[in-house]
C-alpha cells in the first residue's frame, strides 16, 4: 500500500489542509517543534486503524478547537495498483470509515480497508513499521522470543488467537502442576498419594465379609449393565418402529405414485429459447417498421418537381451553356463598359461644345462655306477688275477712235464692278461679324471656324463610332447566348437586362444542382436503409425458420400448444419433486426397512411386543439396583473404620484422579508445543531473512563497526568488529537507536514482501552523529526502492541530503 495524499478536515492544529506525497517512495516531512509533525502522523494512523478514544488517551485524540470537523482522508494505491480514497471522521469505535473507489468513481464497501491491511493492526504496525520514541530500557530487554512473536503475529493466519491460546495453555498447565510447586492440584494429589500408600501398608484386616459384599455387588452390577444394554437396545428398536409407524403414510404415497416421463424440449431453457425467438421476431418487425418509416421520410424529403426533372433531362446542354457563364459575364461587363464609354464621350462632346459654342448648325455651316467661296471668287474678280480698269485706261489714252470708247467702257465696267464688290464686301463683313458673335469665334477667318468645328466633331465622333461598332458585335454575341437558352424559357424568364439574366441563370443552375445533391444524399440514405432492411428481412426469415424448426422438433404448431405442454411438464416435475422430497425425507435406508412390513398394523404389533419386553427388563433392573444399594450400605458399614480394602479403593480412586490430571497437563503442554512448532514452521522463511537484514542494516548504520546481532540466554547482544560482545544496555543511546532502527526496518522489509505498508520514522535520528545520519539516509534510499517511507524530522541536515522535491516543509504551512 502506498499513500499518495493526506487530506485533513480537522485534527489538532491542522484544518482544511492537503499534503501530496512524492510519486517516488521516499517522503521527508520537515518542521520545527510544535509544527504538527506528530499530529499529522497520528491522523494517518487514525485513518488506517481508528482514532483513539478518550479512555486513557485523551491527549492523543487531537480534537480541533476551532472547527467541528474531525478527521481526514488518505488517497492510497494498493499492491495490485487499485486506487482508493479512505475517509474516517468522528464516530464510535474509532470513527466512521468510508472507502471510495477512485478507478471506478463509486463508493465501495468499507470492509475493503480490512482486506488491504490484512493481519496488520495498530499494535502490529507500531511494532514492525513504526520507529519513533524509544525507551532504552525496553530495547535493552528486547529478547529473541519477543521478536519471533512479532514475526509470528503477522506471518501466520490467526496467529493472535493461536498465541493467546498458547499463553492460556501454558498458564493453565502451570496452575495444574508445577515442578517445584505446592499449591497446584496435581502437586497436592501426588502428596496425598504418598500418604495413602503409607496408610495402606499399616492397615491389614479381615476382609472375607467385605469381599463377599463386593462380589455380590459385582454380580448385581454386571446384571444391571446387561439389563441396561437390553433396555437401550429395546429403546432403539421401539424408536425405530415408532419412526416406521410415523413414516408409513409417506411410504404409501411413494408406493402409490405412478412415475411419469418428461418430454424433452419443454423445460425452462426451451421456454426461454422460445421467448427469445419470439421476442427477436417482434423486435425485428419493429426495426423493419422503423426503417420503412425512415425510408418514407427520406422519399418525402426528395424533390420531384417538373423543373428538376427538366433540368436533369437537359443537364448536359445546361452545363455546356452554364460553363460559358464566365465568358458571357465578361462580355456583359464589356458591353456595359463600352456603353458607358459611349455615353461618357457623348457627354464630353456636348460639354465641350457647350463650353466653346463652336459647333455649327448645318445651315450656318453651308452659309459660311458660301461666304468663303464668294470671298475667294471676289478675290479672283478683283484681279479682273484691275485688269479691265487698266486695260480701259490704256485704251482711252493710247488708242484712237472707237477703241477709246471700248477702253472707257471697260474702265466704267471695272468701276461698276468695284462698287458692287464694295457693297458685297460690306455685306460679307457684316455676316462675318454676325457669325463671330453667334459662335464666339475669335478669328475673322471663316476657314478657321470650319477647321475648328471639324476637329471637335471628328475626334469625339470617331471614338463614339468605334465603340458603337464594338458594342453591336458584343451585343450580338450576348443575344446569341441568351437565344440558346430559349429551350428553357418555361423556367427562365429572361429580358433585356443582361446582368439580371445572368443572375437568373446562375440561381436556376445552383438551385437545381443543390436539389440534385440533396436528392443524391437522400438516395444514399435510402440505399443504406434498404440495405439494413434487407439484412433485417433475412434475419427475420432465419428467425421464422428457427421458430418453425423449434415447433417441428416438439411436434407442435403454436406457442399456445407449447405453453399447454410446458404447464403439464411443470405439474409432472412438481409431483416428481414431491416424491423426491418424500424419498429424501424418508431416506433410502428407511425405505428399505419399511419394505419388510406389509402394513402399518404389522409395525404396531411388533412395537407392542418390544414395549412389553422393555417393561419386564426395567422391573428386573429395579430389583437388582435395590440389591446393590443394600450391599453398598453393608460395605460402607465395614469400611467406616478404614479397612484395608477401603484404602485400596481410595488408592485406586486417587490414581484415577492423578492419571486424569496428568493426561490434562500433558494435553496442554503438548498442545502448546504443537502451536509453537506450527508458528515456527509458518514463519521459518522470515526469521533467517530478518536476522540477515538486521545484521546488514546495523552494520551499514554503524559504519560496519558492529558486525552481528545475536541472542544469548534470551538477551540481545551485539558483536563489534574486534569480536567483543556487548549487551544492548551497554551501548550508547545513539547506537541503541541504530540497533532498534535496524530491527524495525528488517521486520518491515521482511513483511513488506507480503504486506507493503508504509514505514513511518518519527524524529528517529536525533542521537545519530553526522556520518551515521548520512548512513541512515542512504539506508532509507535503498529501502524506499521497494517500500514507501515517511520520515518526519526537525533536523535541518535533511536539506543537505535531499532536494526540495522530496521535502514537505510544515513551517511554510
Amino acid at each position: 500500500m502506498k499513500i499518495n495524499q493526506i487530506k485533513v478536515y480537522g485534527y489538532g492544529k491542522w484544518q482544511n489542509q492537503s499534503f501530496t506525497l512524492n510519486k517516488n517512495n521516499l517522503q521527508i516531512i520537515y518542521g520545527n517543534n510544535e509544527s504538527g509533525k506528530t499530529t499529522l502522523l497520528s491522523l494517518v494512523m487514525g485513518i488506517l486503524f481508528g482514532y483513539k478514544d478518550g479512555r486513557g488517551h485523551s491527549y492523543e485524540q487531537y480534537i480541533p478547537k476551532e472547527t467541528s470537523s474531525y478527521g481526514g482522508s488518505l488517497s492510497i494505491t494498493t499492491d495490485d495498483n487499485r486506487n482508493f480514497l479512505v475517509k474516517r471522521i468522528s464516530g464510535t469505535y474509532g470513527g466512521k470509515v468510508s472507502v471510495y473507489d477512485l478507478d471506478n468513481e463509486c463508493d465501495t464497501d468499507s470492509n475493503i480497508l480490512s482486506d488491504i491491511l490484512g493481519p496488520i493492526d495498530r499494535e502490529t504496525f507500531e511494532h514492525i513499521f513504526y520507529f519513533g520514541d524509544l525507551n532504552i530500557k525496553d530495547i535493552s530487554k528486547l529478547n529473541n522470543n519477543e521478536l519471533i512473536e512479532r514475526i509470528q503475529k503477522v506471518g501466520f493466519v490467526g496467529s493472535n488467537e493461536w498465541i493467546a491460546i498458547n499463553e492460556k495453555l501454558d498458564k493453565e498447565s502451570r496452575s495444574l502442576y508445577a515442578p517445584n510447586g505446592r499449591k497446584p492440584p496435581l502437586n497436592k494429589k501426588l502428596k496425598d498419594y504418598e500418604k495413602l500408600l503409607t496408610k495402606i501398608n499399616d492397615s491389614k484386616g479381615n476382609l472375607n465379609e467385605y469381599e463377599n459384599y463386593l462380589y455380590n455387588n459385582q454380580l448385581a452390577n454386571k446384571k444391571v449393565e446387561q439389563l441396561n444394554n437390553q433396555i437401550k437396545d429395546l429403546d432403539n428398536k421401539i424408536y425405530t418402529l415408532n419412526n416406521h409407524k410415523n413414516n408409513w403414510s409417506l411410504y404409501e404415497q411413494l408406493n402409490n405414485h405412478q412415475s411419469l416421463n418428461l418430454k424433452s424440449g419443454f423445460d425452462d431453457a426451451s421456454k426461454n429459447k422460445l421467448y427469445s425467438i419470439k421476442n427477436n421476431i417482434e423486435l425485428n418487425n419493429k426495426q423493419i417498421e422503423i426503417i420503412n418509416n425512415q425510408i418514407n421520410d427520406a422519399k418525402d424529403k426528395a424533390n420531384h418537381s417538373d423543373q428538376l426533372n427538366f433540368y436533369e433531362q437537359s443537364e448536359d446542354k445546361i452545363d455546356r451553356l452554364y460553363n460559358l457563364s464566365d465568358s458571357i459575364n465578361d462580355l456583359v461587363t464589356s458591353f456595359n463598359t463600352k456603353k458607358q464609354l459611349i455615353n461618357d464621350y457623348q457627354t464630353k462632346q456636348e460639354s465641350f461644345i457647350n463650353e466653346h459654342n463652336v459647333e455649327l448648325s448645318v445651315d450656318d455651316k453651308n452659309n459660311i462655306t458660301k461666304l468663303i467661296n464668294n470671298r475667294e471668287t471676289s478675290n479672283s474678280s478683283n484681279t479682273m477688275k484691275i485688269i479691265l480698269f487698266v486695260l480701259g485706261i490704256i485704251l482711252v489714252v493710247l488708242l484712237p477712235g472707237i477703241l477709246k470708247i471700248i477702253g472707257l467702257f471697260l474702265a466704267s465696267l471695272s468701276i461698276y464692278l468695284y462698287i458692287i464688290k464694295y457693297n458685297q464686301s460690306n455685306n460679307f463683313n457684316k455676316k462675318i461679324q454676325f457669325y463671330k458673335d453667334k459662335y464666339g469665334f475669335s478669328s475673322n477667318d471663316p476657314k478657321q471656324w470650319l477647321v475648328q468645328n471639324n476637329n471637335i466633331t471628328n475626334n469625339f465622333q470617331d471614338d463614339i463610332n468605334k465603340y458603337k461598332n464594338e458594342l453591336v458585335e458584343i451585343q450580338q454575341k450576348i443575344n446569341n447566348y441568351f437565344d440558346n437558352w430559349h429551350f428553357a424559357e418555361e423556367y427562365l424568364k429572361l429580358d433585356d437586362n443582361y446582368g439580371n439574366n445572368m443572375s437568373i441563370i446562375d440561381d436556376f443552375v445552383k438551385k437545381n444542382k443543390k436539389n440534385i445533391d440533396e436528392n443524391n444524399s437522400l438516395t444514399k440514405i435510402i440505399n443504406k436503409y434498404l440495405f439494413q432492411k434487407n439484412e433485417l428481412v433475412n434475419k427475420k426469415e432465419k428467425l421464422k425458420n428457427q421458430l418453425i424448426k423449434f415447433f417441428e422438433q416438439r411436434n407442435i404448431n403454436t406457442s399456445n400448444e407449447f405453453n399447454d405442454e410446458f404447464n403439464k411438464q411443470q405439474s409432472i416435475i412438481q409431483e416428481n419433486n414431491r416424491q423426491a422430497d418424500i424419498k429424501k425425507q424418508l431416506g433410502e435406508n428407511e425405505i428399505q426397512l419399511l419394505k419388510n412390513f406389509k402394513s402399518k398394523t404389522e409395525i404396531e404389533d411388533k412395537l407392542n411386543e418390544y414395549q412389553i419386553l422393555q417393561s419386564n427388563a426395567k422391573q428386573q433392573m429395579l430389583d437388582n439396583s435395590k440389591n446393590i444399594e443394600k450391599n453398598k450400605l453393608n460395605i460402607k458399614h465395614l469400611t467406616s473404620d478404614g479397612t484395608y480394602q477401603d484404602l485400596e479403593q481410595k488408592k485406586a480412586n486417587l490414581e484415577t484422579e492423578i492419571n486424569d490430571m496428568v493426561d490434562e497437563w500433558l494435553t496442554m503442554k503438548l498442545s502448546g508445543q504443537w502451536i509453537d512448532k506450527s508458528l515456527n514452521i509458518a514463519t521459518a522463511d522470515r526469521i533467517p531473512m530478518f536476522q540477515e537484514k538486521a545484521n546488514e542494516y546495523f552494520g551499514l548504520l554503524t559504519n560496519h563497526n558492529y558486525i552481528k546481532i545475536t541472542y544469548y540466554k534470551s538477551k540481545l547482544k551485539v558483536t563489534r568488529k574486534d569480536k567483543l560482545q556487548f549487551d544492548a544496555g551497554e551501548l550508547s543511546r545513539g547506537t541503541i537507536e541504530q540497533l532498534y532502527l535496524s530491527l524495525i526496518l528488517s521486520l518491515a522489509v521482511v513483511f513488506g514482501r507480503d504486506y507493503k505498508m508504509p514505514i513511518i520514522i518519527d524524529d528517529g535520528f536525533n542521537e545519530f552523529d553526522f556520518d551515521r545520519s548520512h548512513n541512515a539516509y542512504k539506508l532509507l534510499d535503498k529501502i524506499s526502492e521497494s517500500l514507501q517511507i515517511i520520515y518526519v524530522t526537525c533536523n535541518e541536515n535533511v536539506f543537505e541530503h535531499y532536494n526540495l522535491d522530496n521535502i514537505i516543509n510544515l513551517n511554510e504551512k
